[in-house]
This record gives structure tokens, C-alpha cells and sequence, in this order.
């Protein structure tokens, strides 16, 4: 079933690009980055800052907390990318950062955000267009999470992880952060147990391994095999 939470992951992903190149050559200059330690919380929900975070360094896990208490991880953010905006679409907001390694970034209020577009309308179609397009991306993410098992869901994490952080080792791209199988798990949204189950069949099939820094190693053809677009 479609969530909202399952829309606003997707949102969140797809509006990110727009803000690299030219935005930022408008707004970044001479501004000074936040430091965030290993698991410091960037911003948490029901916060009412309404502040865009760019990262010039790090890594960054996007997500939320259920009703249950259980985190659900949205997505993981990267140099360049930006974490926050969902502000834009909420007062309060509805998902959390956390800096998963130190990481550095600059803080922006929406507020300077909607003078920057006013001052440079020619950033405005780039930024509705991105919009747009991502509310069909959303859907069509929602609808391959609610497709297939759990081998499936981890698969195609694991894709995204590799095409958007991947670096090539060998024959494999490494994914140069250090997740845990909780945190995984937290992506695929399924229990540790049923991911880590997924996992080790990967791994004994040679199409995902750790290295000796304990990153995640992948085949990304092997897993464009098993599921294709």
C-alpha cells in the first residue's frame, strides 16, 4: 500500500540533482559548513527549522520513525547532494538526517532559498520541473518496493547503492560506506533476519561481498540479472 512516507523517500531522491551546478554556484559561495560527528542527528522530525543542508563532505542517511518506533531509512545523501528539503512541502517535518561518518555541510534557510529562485528565475523551471517528475518517480518506486520478496527489495537497494555511491574494485564497485545489515534492513524495509538471509545467498553466489574494510562489494551486472528494470 502506498504511504506517504513511501512518496516523500522517492520525492526526496529525485529532487536532490537540482541542487548541484548552477544553484549552487548562485548560493554557496562564501558561506561556512556545520561539522556533524559520526551519528549525530542533522535535524530531527516534528522539527519546525525550515533549513536546506547542503554536503560539501560525508555521508548522510535520510529517513523516519514509525508509529512503532522503528527507523526506515529513505535514502543515504553523498557529496554534492542535499538533505532538508522536504521542508519546502511542510512546516513540520516529517523525516530525520543523520550524519553517518563526519560529515560537513552548509545550512540554508528555505526562506534564502525562495529569494535565490525570485532573484534567478531562471532556476524556477528546473526546480518545478524537478517537482514533477518526481511525484511519477515516487510512484514508480513505490511500486517496486511493493513488488517481489525480500531478495528482490534488497537487490534493488543494493542497485541504487552501487550506480549512485559505487567506485570501481575489480570486476565490483565498492560502496565506500560502512552500513550494517540494520541498516540495510532499515532500506529494504523487512527484519534483519529475513536481510541478512538475503544477503548471505548473495554472498555465497559471489554477487555480494565485504571487504577487508567492511564495505559492501557488488556485482552490479549479477544484480541487474536478477532483477531487471
Amino acid at each position: 500500500m502506498t504511504t506517504d512516507n513511501d512518496l516523500a523517500s522517492a520525492l526526496s531522491s529525485a529532487l536532490a540533482p537540482i541542487f548541484r551546478g548552477r544553484f549552487c554556484d548562485v548560493l554557496l559561495p562564501n558561506r561556512s559548513a556545520i561539522a556533524f560527528a559520526e551519528d549525530e542527528i542533522m535535524y530531527e522530525m516534528g522539527a519546525t527549522e525550515r533549513t536546506f543542508f547542503f554536503i560539501r563532505h560525508g555521508v548522510v542517511k535520510t529517513g523516519t520513525i514509525t508509529d512503532s518506533g522503528r527507523e526506515l531509512i529513505f535514502d543515504i545523501r553523498k557529496d554534492g547532494d542535499v538533505v532538508g528539503e522536504l521542508c519546502a512541502l511542510e512546516a513540520v517535518r516529517a523525516d530525520r538526517a543523520v550524519a553517518l561518518e563526519q560529515t560537513e555541510a552548509v545550512a540554508i534557510p528555505f526562506d534564502e532559498i525562495v529569494t535565490t529562485l525570485a532573484k534567478h528565475p531562471e532556476l524556477l523551471g528546473d526546480f518545478v520541473a524537478v517537482f514533477c517528475n518526481a511525484l511519477s518517480a515516487a510512484y514508480e518506486q513505490v511500486n517496486r518496493l511493493a513488488a517481489g520478496n525480500v531478495e528482490q527489495r534488497l537487490v534493488n537497494v543494493l542497485k541504487s547503492l552501487a550506480r549512485k555511491h559505487g567506485r570501481p574494485l575489480g570486476k565490483l564497485l565498492e560502496i565506500p560506506t560502512y552500513l550494517t545489515q540494520e541498516e540495510l534492513s532499515q532500506m529494504v524495509a523487512a527484519r534483519r533476519e529475513r536481510v541478512s538471509t538475503s544477503l548471505n545467498s548473495l554472498r555465497r553466489r559471489g554477487i555480494a561481498q565485504y571487504s577487508t574494510r567492511g564495505h559492501l562489494l557488488v556485482d552490479l551486472k549479477a544484480l541487474e540479472e536478477i532483477v531487471p528494470e
